[in-house]
């Protein structure tokens, strides 16, 4: 004999039919189980994701950071030069003006980024001072390679240690480096 609401035989009732009702508990249990598990993992992979976003940041502005610093001193616009902005000012093409707004903002964005780096450093230099030898070796490591455009091969013979170690070093100077660019976030990201 049949069901009449599922028409599967009797005693095997579709797990959506109303007869059935430790089943539905059943698939409600199990699908809450599985939407927090999952929300659990996305979770997880979403800080994992942030955080390797900072280190990327974090490398591509020491990578960079030579070049804000020539983009720094070389920059037609600097906040004391009022006479060179007076004068970009009183071009009267709506392009050129964009262009000219946008020359500023860069030069400005640039000094502050720059500003934020080097302090940093200097926060981290000091940080190493305090913490000894392999500290110290790990900022001489980040300096010559991103500052000094040195190769790791050349590093590792002038510190004296295996380029892997190298490698090491860098990972760990951009780490807590990453934690002083970009704060709180960045140091709560990496605890969990």
């Amino acid at each position: 004999m049949k069901c009449e609401l599922c028409h599967y035989p009797e005693g095997y009732h579709s797990i959506t039919c109303p007869e059935n009702k430790t089943g539905m508990a059943e698939i409600i249990k199990l699908a809450v189980e599985a939407s927090k598990a999952y929300d659990t993992k996305q979770r997880v992979k979403n800080i994992k994701v942030r955080h390797d976003k900072r280190l990327r940041n974090t490398r591509l502005l020491l990578k960079h950071y030579n070049y804000f610093r020539n983009h720094a001193d070389e920059s037609i616009y600097k906040s004391s030069q009022l006479d060179a902005v007076e004068v970009l000012d009183e071009i009267e093409d709506d392009i050129s003006e964009v262009y000219i707004q946008s020359i500023k903002k860069s030069s400005d964005k640039t000094c502050v980024i720059l500003s934020h780096i080097k302090s940093m450093i200097d926060l981290y230099e000091l940080y190493c001072v305090k913490a000894g030898t392999s500290e110290q070796r790990k900022l001489r490591v980040l300096k010559a390679f991103y500052f000094d455009s040195m190769k790791m091969c050349d590093i590792a013979i002038n510190e004296n240690i295996a380029e892997r170690t190298c490698f090491r070093d860098l990972d760990d100077a951009i780490n807590k480096m990453s934690a002083l660019i970009f704060g709180i976030d960045a140091v709560h990201e990496m605890s969990e």
